[in-house]
């Protein structure tokens, strides 16, 4: 998320003088700069030498394992297609495009999807593996090589940034020129697409020129436009003005990223390994990964993402340089790859974490804790409803990017609560296993928990007047603490700004929207949302249940293959319901849509919201069915 603005000095004045030195022609800047690159390089392999040889544990004789490469392999595209979310920023800046620019994002997420139907199952054997053996020991060096394949992977997608992202621009022109992103990734598989995607290929060395002051020429997605020649402004910074100064990195943003990244590469990985020291409560802890990554989801949440969007959002309204946003970038990169490699240490920390919480929740009873599961729910989709209302935001404050940041504490929060939740519910497939529950007992506790997201969905809707508000105050006040959210939620706690706080809440209403204005926005995409919020609902759900009826290593598989049914959701979402969203938030934005239809959109996607709960009542057994189907298939293939 960056925008900017023209910047035209000497390369490396700016810097120099931050540091009260003068910037004298001719000084050799860009050897300076390219001299820096390499330095960082070398100082990254070094670290890597440093990891592979002081951590005693990791056998190289395991890489003759064919099975594992394949891991490793795919564990590395995972890694590489989750971290290259960063190129948006500056893809967002050169477009204009903030929100489809996010857009584009959930395509390469969607993908991710992908790959983990097939990583964790195939990952899974070796957890079955372990636990019939104990060799938990053996394991857990398997484990260490698929992080350092996670690190490796994050390594590519900061290397190969400038070419990711002329990809998200050539995504963002598709998505404008066809319509669709649907459209747009049919395209590609056509003489001409390849073409394109081929033209996108850029030097990994030009990310020498993203540490300059000045900001890179756009990669001209159309084919046309003009080039930025050395020296001269791009015509991303066209538009006259005096100069702006860069600013320098905020280091507290850089750092939380590389904890973030660190914690986030080894959530799931040793939830898979504390399942292999406690067979019986497996369920339990493979849905404990997101205790160790919630850690992660709050530093990306309210450290890193909200002054990103800030310096994202000032770039384009033209308060600070583009070139702020194109190093901010290159530093995140650098940042993801080094947590990467981090991971390596925070691997037992994590499996401690997830040990502790595993005999914990596996000493509750179901009964104390099923009202508590249905009210989390109801907070769940509750606050899921604040992504629409963001849309509205964004166009009435002009700030798409801090619109979506605050949505993400938003989001993290609905993170946090279905943590809490989802671990309870497997430790009733656990008891299941243990022979204390019938997998029958099971379907009446998670119809209830369904109905929750009903309620909440309603909930959403009441509300959505009252959540537009909060935005627009929170964005103004995000902005004026210059992108610090934890100062922003310190002073939210304070008792003399409640009364603002309260002062946010509305009466329901309906936004001004009646029936006829449906007609103002496309239909497709509502229906699509209707299907993705009725499978999102019973995706872990259905999974707990099918390991329930399953025993064995079929148990776990369907376990993990929660993805398989929340995939499905994705991917509509990715393909249809999102890109629509975001054109119309970007075309709003550009004076193309009136604000009434963005607040039609935000109503009406609300509401099948709330159809698309109800919907998966009916969807529940089927899922469940699937879900076993799948297990069975994989297992038949892997052993």
């Amino acid at each position: 998320m960056r925008r900017g603005t023209p910047i035209r000095s000497d390369p490396g004045g700016g810097r120099r003088a931050a540091r009260g030195q003068a910037a004298e022609p001719g000084s050799g800047e860009p050897a300076l700069h390219c001299g820096k690159f390499r330095l960082r390089l070398e100082c990254q392999g070094a670290f890597l030498s440093i990891i592979l040889s002081d951590n005693r544990k990791m056998n190289i004789a395991l890489l003759n394992d064919a099975r594992l490469l394949f891991i490793m392999f795919i564990a590395a595209v995972v890694s590489t297609l989750t971290t290259i979310s960063i190129a948006a920023r500056p893809a967002a800046i050169r477009t204009r495009q903030v929100a489809l620019s996010l857009a584009v994002s959930s395509v390469f997420f969607m993908f991710t999807r992908f790959a983990n139907l097939f990583y964790l199952p195939i990952m899974a054997t070796y957890v079955d593996n372990a636990s019939r053996t104990g060799r938990v020991d053996l394991l857990y060096q398997q484990i260490q090589w698929v992080v350092l394949a996670s690190a490796l992977g994050a390594l590519f997608s900061w290397i190969m940034l400038p070419t990711f992202t002329a990809v998200y621009e050539r995504g963002i022109s598709g998505i404008k020129s066809r319509g669709s992103m649907l459209r747009m990734i049919l395209a590609l598989p056509t003489p001409r697409g390849i073409k394109a995607m081929l033209q996108c290929f850029h030097s990994p060395f030009e990310l020498k020129n993203w540490l300059k002051t000045e900001t890179p020429a756009p990669n001209n997605p159309d084919g046309g436009g003009e080039t930025a020649p050395a020296g001269e402004k791009s015509p991303a910074d066209a538009g006259g003005g005096e100069a702006l100064k860069p600013s320098p990195m905020p280091k507290d943003v850089l750092l939380w990223n590389i904890f973030a990244t660190a914690v986030w590469t080894v959530g799931a990985l040793a939830a898979l390994y504390v399942s292999a020291k406690y067979p019986d409560l497996s369920a339990t802890s493979v849905l404990l990964s997101g205790v160790v990554n919630s850690f992660a989801a709050i530093a990306f949440s309210i450290f890193v993402d909200p002054k990103a969007a800030v310096i994202t959002d000032e770039a384009v309204a033209k308060k600070r340089p583009d070139s702020d946003v194109m190093r901010l970038t290159f530093h995140l990169g650098m940042g993801n790859f080094i947590g990467g490699l981090l991971g390596l240490l925070t691997f037992p920390i994590a499996i401690k974490i997830i040990s502790f919480v595993t005999e914990e929740i596996g000493k509750a009873q179901m009964d104390e804790n099923l009202w508590l599961v249905v009210g989390l729910n109801v907070i769940v989709y509750c606050l899921m409803c604040t992504s629409f209302a963001s849309r509205a935001s964004a166009v009435i404050t002009r700030s798409v990017a801090t619109a979506l940041a605050i949505y993400n504490v938003f989001s993290l929060i609905t993170r946090l609560t279905t943590q809490v939740y989802a671990p309870i519910l497997g430790a009733v497939r656990d008891s299941v296993i243990q022979g204390t529950t019938d997998a029958s007992s099971l379907i009446p506790i998670f119809r209830w928990v369904i109905f929750g997201s009903t309620l909440g969905a309603l909930l959403g809707w009441l509300l959505l007047p009252t959540f537009i508000k909060i935005y627009n105050t929170a964005i103004k006040a995000l902005e004026n603490r210059g992108g610090s959210m934890g100062r922003l939620l310190t002073d939210t706690l304070k008792f003399r700004n409640w009364p603002k706080v309260f002062g946010c809440l509305c009466k329901p209403t309906n936004l001004g929207v009646i029936m006829a204005d449906l007609k103002t926005i496309p239909q497709g995409f509502l229906w699509a949302n209707v299907i993705v919020i009725g499978i999102h609902v019973i995706g872990v759900l259905a999974a707990i249940q099918a390991g329930a009826v399953l025993s064995g290593t079929l148990a776990r598989t369907a376990t993990l293959l929660s993805s398989v049914i929340n995939g499905v959701a994705t991917i509509l979402g990715s393909l249809v319901v999102d890109p629509t969203a975001a054109k119309i938030t970007d075309e709003a934005v550009d004076g193309k849509r009136t604000l009434h239809q963005v607040e039609a959109m935000v109503l009406f996607l609300t509401l099948a919201t709330v159809i698309g709960t109800v919907i998966s009542q009916l969807l529940f057994i089927p899922s469940v069915k699937i879900i076993i189907l799948g297990a069975e298939i994989l297992n038949y293939i892997i052993y």
